[in-house]
């Protein structure tokens, strides 16, 4: 069973303790063996003093009191040492005691700061980190910015600051690129329109030619809807024009009238579920964004099938959810689903799949809004697509709800 890993702060924490600690010991150490030296030096000295006293004692008592008087002197003095001694070992183990005591209190007071002048440390680098986990293509306008001295945390914000402008301008030019090259490509696909109708229209024309202007015309209306996509999706990822508040539940409900007959020719049920959601912001956006997902859900069918359309408010969230019947879609490709040029298999009907810009559009629709969306492959066939957006809800909002088949 693999253990835990211990964060930083607790390295740190265990590091600073651990060197106070050894400080410490050292010095109640060193300490102990002063006060050892000291007192073997003063015994030393006394010793001298008391050997030069009781000779001098010897010789008095040898000359008034004799040698009974010698050696009561000398016992006297011994006992004095005895207890000396016993005084100095005392005391050396009242050093070793209050010093350990001391040393524990220290340790626990130095883990308690440690572990708080970790934290202030540390604390730069929990911003940078929170601030680098947020990032995502919809907030590459924000910035680090942290303030403090200039020291390595410093250096390592600013160094991500800059990395994070760099690739604001590398996504800035991207969409100008796609948004450029779309509103450029209108005016020829446009030429090549009229064109291909005025070969249809021209009576002299023969069956070849109408054939012919015929494939043209289908091909423009598909290089058209590729530039209505690339557009739709270089404006998605830019910055939100519109914050107004909108009602999704209605908007979902125009949409989804608005594919009734789509659904009626491919044979699929549409049913519609609406609650009351509403959110902030760019109307047109969250339109294409509703379409993509009935016009998917629709396309991607079979006859007889069916499309569930939802709209709610949970939490403080608005939600919309559509799910559809088709076969089983493999839940490893579900999540390309939502790259660029991404497509799935060919629809039941055996019309050829879009461009793959339908879900990326969805995507970048709900990311510029501040939301998310999911998929998730149903066990019985088919997707369900939730998209999540913070909620605008004004209280008292009442719910109602609409189906149709």
């Amino acid at each position: 069973m693999r253990l835990p890993q211990p964060t930083v702060r607790l390295r740190l924490t265990l590091l600073y303790g651990g060197l106070s600690l050894a400080t410490g010991l050292l010095l109640l150490a060193r300490t102990y063996g002063l006060l050892a030296q000291t007192y073997r030096d003063g015994r030393g000295d006394g010793d001298r003093r008391g050997g030069h006293g009781t000779s001098q004692n010897r010789d008095d008592g040898g000359g008034k009191g004799g040698p009974g008087a010698g050696n009561d002197q000398q016992t006297v003095e011994q006992q004095v040492e005895s207890a000396r001694q016993e005084e100095r070992d005392a005391a050396l183990r009242q050093v070793v005691i209050q010093g350990e005591i001391a040393l524990i209190v220290a340790s626990a007071v130095a883990l308690i700061l440690g572990w708080l002048a970790a934290g202030r440390v540390l604390r730069p680098v929990r911003a940078i980190t929170a601030h680098a986990r947020h990032a995502s293509e919809a907030t590459l306008g924000e910035r680090i910015g942290l303030r403090g001295p200039p020291d390595e945390l410093k250096e390592l914000a600013d160094t991500i600051d800059a990395m994070l402008a760099r690739l604001e301008a590398a996504f800035a030019a991207q969409r100008r690129f796609s948004a450029e090259a779309s509103h450029e490509l209108r005016t020829p696909l446009a030429i090549i329109r009229a064109e291909a109708d005025v070969a249809l229209g021209d009576p002299d024309a023969t069956e070849g030619e109408r054939r012919l202007a015929g494939s043209i015309r289908d091909a423009v209306d598909r290089s058209e809807r590729l530039v209505d996509g690339l557009f739709a999706l270089a404006r998605s990822e830019s910055t939100l024009r519109d914050d107004a508040r909108v009602d999704l539940a209605e908007l979902v409900g125009d949409v989804v009238r608005e594919q009734t007959r789509a659904a009626s020719t491919a044979g699929v049920e549409l049913d519609l579920d609406l609650g009351a959601a509403t959110v902030a912001g760019d109307r047109t956006l969250l339109w294409r964004m509703v379409g993509n997902l009935v016009e998917n859900a629709i396309g991607y069918n079979r006859p007889g099938g069916w499309v569930r359309v939802a709209a709610a408010t949970e939490g403080d969230q608005a939600v919309v959810r559509v799910e559809n019947s088709e076969r089983t879609v493999d839940p490893a490709v579900v999540a390309e689903l939502f790259e660029p040029f991404r497509r799935g298999a060919r629809d039941r009907r055996g019309q050829p799949s879009g461009h793959g810009l339908g879900l990326a559009i969805v995507r970048s629709v709900a990311a510029v809004h501040g939301g998310s969306v999911t998929a998730e492959a149903r066990a019985e066939g088919g997707l369900t697509v939730i998209a999540r957006f913070p909620s605008a809800a004004s209280p008292g909002q009442e719910t109602r709800t609409r189906r149709s088949g």
